[in-house]
């Protein structure tokens, strides 16, 4: 069991086939290739509140990692190629039911992919790409 939503989310993320060696970090982003980060970002929690007080939630989160980066074509299409095949994955997680460890009393119903992969800054040498995603779970009143 995770202690919080974003811990479930991190280890769940890290398990992807798809991630290269590298750093992977939690609202920090380095400048060298090739790191991983998980970002919190500003949100309303609650999407719908039930008479037994009950609630569904969702945690929204951007996917993001550096990676090598040139006037290259190839490499930047393998680079939009990876966020293509990460939302396939994140999705596949969803046909098959598996989701994120939850802390009690949470329970994931699903991760929804909000944007495509984009490059969000880059230079000559590497650059920050990410995809905006979003945790919808249940959340019982103890």
């Amino acid at each position: 069991m995770a202690d919080s939503i974003l811990e479930g989310i991190v280890e769940h993320i890290k398990k992807c086939p798809l991630l290269k060696d590298g750093v992977f970090r939690v609202d920090a982003m380095g400048d060298q290739a090739v790191e991983y980060a998980v970002e919190t970002g500003i949100f309303d929690p609650v999407v719908q509140r039930y008479v037994n007080g009950d609630e569904l939630r969702q945690y929204q989160f951007n996917f993001g990692s550096r990676e090598y980066y040139s006037m290259d074509r190839l490499q930047n299409i393998q680079n939009s190629a990876f966020y293509e095949k990460f939302a396939d994955w994140i999705e596949d997680q969803n046909r098959k039911a598996i989701f994120p460890d939850l802390p009690e009393n949470c329970y994931a119903e699903k991760i929804e992919v909000l944007s495509n992969g984009y490059m969000f800054d880059g230079s000559m040498r590497n650059a920050r790409y990410q995809i905006q995603l979003r945790l919808l779970y249940q959340k019982e009143v103890a």
